[in-house]
């Protein structure tokens, strides 16, 4: 262990762990934005952002951002989707986007999309990305119904964050010990269990597409990998040279996303 890492109180590690690293909406993302159709759903006191594309009435696709992201990193495949006939929605999460506040979590997150499918209807596939995806496989549990899912950039276990989060923040390793036991005591005995997609996914039983490319700097393929050993029906597209946010821009990823979505 590095001797001069960070050591954090509890509180200190816990609030670390949930405070959002915002990215901000580029002017290319933003045209995209422009050119959908906006509106806002009501969360608590927060007014949520949500962009969509295509004619109310065709099948409902919901798009789920990453953790630091914002709706606008899936804008690209909202507009391929209503050219191919689908009604798709994005929304901007609490701490993210242009939504105020510094932390949030991945059960806040399952909170919103169920809020959503209860106005908007439940949708006929999700399209999630990165930490988004935990936050769908937590409302999948919890009332979520799609006949089809696409995760991009999927982190199979909430906990193969936490060396890369020590790494980042220079923190010592015992930090992880308590963001762990904070994270027990607040979201349950469970939590580990619950967020984990390996563990959840198989029993969902969903067709599922997983996108992944070799070089993803954030959350790594072994863990699509791992994701297709635990569920051998999942389809698994492999890119390679796009990282971890080009791919949600991609043409090639879009088309087998929405291909994938049409089948």
């Amino acid at each position: 262990m590095n001797s001069k890492a960070r050591v954090l109180s509890a509180q200190e590690a816990i609030d670390l762990w949930l405070q959002v690293p915002r990215r901000p909406i580029s002017a290319a993302m933003r045209r995209t934005l422009d050119a959908a159709e906006s509106g806002s759903f009501a969360f608590g006191d927060l007014e949520l952002p949500l962009s969509s594309w295509g004619t109310p009435g065709d099948p409902f696709v919901l798009l789920v951002h990453g953790w630091g992201g914002h709706r606008g990193q899936l804008s690209a495949i909202g507009a391929a989707l209503a050219e191919a006939g689908y009604r798709a929605t994005a929304f901007d999460a609490p701490a993210h986007g242009e939504v105020p506040g510094e932390r949030t979590n991945g059960y806040e997150i399952a909170q919103v999309i169920r809020g959503l499918v209860a106005e908007l209807g439940q949708p006929y596939a999700v399209v999630a990305h990165s930490l988004g995806t935990m936050s769908t496989t937590i409302a999948l549990q919890e009332g979520l119904q799609a006949q089809r899912l696409v995760y991009t950039g999927p982190m199979r276990r909430l906990h193969d964050a936490m060396g890369a989060f020590l790494q980042m923040h220079d923190l010592a390793d015992e930090v992880a010990q308590q963001v762990e036991s904070a994270m027990l005591e607040r979201f349950g005995e469970d939590v580990w269990q619950v967020t984990a997609l390996d563990l959840q996914l198989p029993g969902i039983g969903l067709p599922m597409l997983l996108v992944h490319d070799k070089q993803d700097e954030i959350t790594p393929y072994v863990s699509s990998l791992a994701l297709k050993r635990a569920y051998p029906a999942a389809e698994l597209m492999t890119t390679e040279g796009l990282g971890h946010r080009k791919i949600l821009r991609d043409p090639a990823v879009i088309q087998r996303i929405v291909d994938f979505i049409a089948a």
